[in-house]
């Protein structure tokens, strides 16, 4: 279903229509065909010639397979004639076949067909990953960002002349449509984290995000808008999150024109290089709930600087006191060296103080 269309692009049903089919598919047509042209074959000589069916079947596999024994059976006009359709039939077969083989194995399809159950066992073991709709330029630097960060991966990509890319980037891949149910539960989907969709249609990353959502409505999915009236479209579609890169290019100039020194302190600490920004959410049973800020005493255990507290329904505290108080299931907005997140998690209980002794 073509929920809309932008600046004339063709959608994505259309263009499935229009893919070219895989030789690995022709040749389970000719072989689906070719047992159909033998049972055929079998049942015509056993009607014409009333022979027994023991002979009818040996006749016929002679016949397709050319081998020239003469005839085993004596044969009538009629039975001549229905021995060189099923000749023309086989050979039409046959070379089909044969030359959907020869196209896999030159095109490298059996090594992919074997390899693609490695891949499937791999992504069967994954949890809590990302599935990353999408290979182009954006989609394949989000990857390598990603890879750095060591967030395990699955790639989504309908093109498949992108195979090497993909093969050298080290990532685990599905060449498919990502906008079908099945390419989404292959890559994971049931056990994924998150799902981004880069598509460079922004119809496509509607169908995806539909789809996505409809399998799994709690799913975090951010989607990329190359238009930015499509950010409404993909958020009505269950979009927690859209990107529209020129609305964050031309945000950047302003930010860079009129305060390039924050752009640049943003910048480091999201390349976590000296100095990194992260969030870091509270568990029921974190040590630090309860306690409040000055009392958790982050910057001396953890060397951590909280800027930022989202509560659980929504509310965000910027700047917090030191008397606010952290609860379960806050996320803490933390500046500090790289790692600051995983220093937070190895805190343990606060040390009480001791009273002084009398003398």
């Amino acid at each position: 279903m073509d929920i809309w269309r932008e600046g004339g692009s063709e959608s994505a049903a259309q263009r499935r229509r229009d893919a070219q089919v895989a030789p690995s598919t022709r040749l389970v047509g000719a072989v689906i065909v070719l047992v159909g042209v033998f049972l055929t074959g079998v049942i015509g000589f056993v009607l014409i010639e009333q022979v027994p069916l023991f002979d009818a079947i040996y006749f016929t596999a002679i016949t397709l397979s050319t081998v020239g024994f003469g005839e085993t059976i004596p044969l009538s006009p009629a039975g001549r004639v229905w021995t060189l359709i099923v000749i023309l039939l086989g050979i039409t077969t046959v070379s089909t076949a044969f030359t959907s083989l020869v196209a896999m194995v030159v095109r490298g399809e059996i090594r992919s067909l074997v390899g693609s159950r490695k891949v499937q066992s791999a992504i069967a073991r994954l949890h809590d990953h990302i599935v990353l709709c999408g290979f182009g330029r954006m989609g394949s630097l989000a990857s390598a960002d990603l890879a750095q960060l060591g967030c395990p991966l699955v790639v989504i990509e309908n093109n498949p002349n992108r195979r090497p890319e993909l093969a050298d980037s080290g990532h685990l891949y599905i060449i498919g449509d990502a906008t079908e149910e099945d390419v989404l539960q292959a890559a994971g989907l049931a056990n994924a984290k998150a799902l981004v969709t880069m598509l460079p249609h922004d119809v496509d990353n509607v169908f995806v995000t539909l789809t996505a959502h409809s399998l799994r409505p709690e799913l975090l999915i951010i989607a990329r808008a190359e238009q930015p009236n499509a950010e409404s479209k993909l958020k009505r579609a269950g979009a927690a999150r859209v990107i529209c890169p020129q609305s964050i290019g031309a945000g950047k100039i302003t930010s860079i024109l009129t305060r390039p020194h924050v752009v640049d302190f943003f910048e480091v600490a999201a390349k976590g290089v000296d100095l990194e920004m992260d969030g870091y959410t509270l568990g029921e049973r974190s040590p630090l709930c309860g306690d409040s800020i000055g009392r958790a005493q982050l910057r001396s255990r953890a060397d951590a600087m909280v800027v930022a507290i989202r509560r659980p329904d929504g509310h965000t505290v910027y700047n917090p006191a030191p008397e606010t108080t952290l609860h379960a299931n806050d996320t803490l907005v933390v500046i500090g060296p790289r790692g600051v997140s995983k220093r937070l998690d190895q805190l343990g209980p606060r040390a009480e103080e001791t009273p002084a002794s009398s003398a």
